[in-house]
C-alpha cells in the first residue's frame, strides 16, 4: 500500500512503528506513544532550546505541541491522510510553567467531524495526569475533489 493512499491513522501507526518522526517532531522533542481513531498522545520533553528569557520552557512549546497533536488527532479520521489544511484556530490556557527536562504528554482527541472542520480539545500532562496546558481547536480539512 502506497503512503498516496494510507488513512491517517495508518500514517501515524507507520511512522511509530518505524521510529520516525515528522520534523517539527524532532524541533520539539516529541514521539507518538500511541494514536487510536480520533485521538493521539505524544510524549513530550522540552530541552534548554525551548527556554525563554526567564529561565522557563516558553509557552510556545506547549502551543506548538498541542497544535501539532490536534492536527494529528483529526489526521487519524481522515481516510486520506493528507486531506487537512492545518489549524484555523486554536485556543490555550496555561495553568503551571513547564521546567526542562519535564516528561510530558500531548494528549488530544477528536470531539466533533465534519466534512471540512475537526473540532479537537486535548491537554500537556505529567506522569501524574497533572495539566500544565488545555486547548481548543479548529482543524481545516481539503475538500474532496
Amino acid at each position: 500500500m502506497g503512503v498516496k493512499t494510507m488513512s491517517g491513522l495508518l500514517i501515524l501507526k507507520a511512522m511509530q512503528k518505524a521510529g520516525k518522526r515528522p520534523l517539527m517532531a524532532e524541533t520539539m522533542n516529541m514521539d507518538l506513544d500511541c494514536s487510536e481513531d480520533g485521538q493521539v498522545r505524544f510524549k513530550c520533553m522540552p530541552t534548554n532550546d525551548h527556554l525563554n528569557p526567564g529561565g522557563t520552557v516558553h509557552g510556545g512549546y506547549a502551543a506548538t505541541a498541542l497544535d501539532f497533536a490536534l492536527s494529528c488527532a483529526v489526521q487519524t479520521k481522515l481516510k486520506d491522510a493528507f486531506n487537512f489544511c492545518g489549524i484555523s484556530e486554536l485556543n490555550v490556557k496555561y495553568i503551571p510553567p513547564i521546567k526542562v527536562g519535564q516528561v510530558l504528554y500531548a494528549e488530544d482527541r477528536v470531539i466533533s467531524m465534519t466534512r471540512q472542520t475537526g473540532i479537537t480539545a486535548g491537554e500537556i500532562v505529567d506522569e501524574e495526569s497533572k495539566i500544565y496546558a488545555y486547548a481548543s481547536g479548529t482543524v481545516m480539512i481539503k475538500p474532496e475533489s
